[in-house]
């Protein structure tokens, strides 16, 4: 007796269309609005970003 439909972890042809899907992705490069945030300057949220970050690992200033 064969298994289930939902008893499979996951459809063959599903796993061969996402690689195809995330090669396509990777070979189109980054996205421009990735690159425009990346070049944003972080300005006050760098230094909110390292406060919270020196709280989280219980660190006295």
């Amino acid at each position: 007796m064969s298994r289930h439909v939902i008893d499979h972890a996951k459809p063959a042809s599903e796993s061969a269309r996402l690689q195809r899907f995330l090669t396509l992705q990777r070979k189109e490069g980054v996205h421009p609005a990735v690159q425009d945030l990346s070049k944003r300057s972080h300005g006050e949220s760098g230094a909110r970003v390292t406060q919270f970050l020196r709280i989280e690992r219980h660190e006295e200033a």
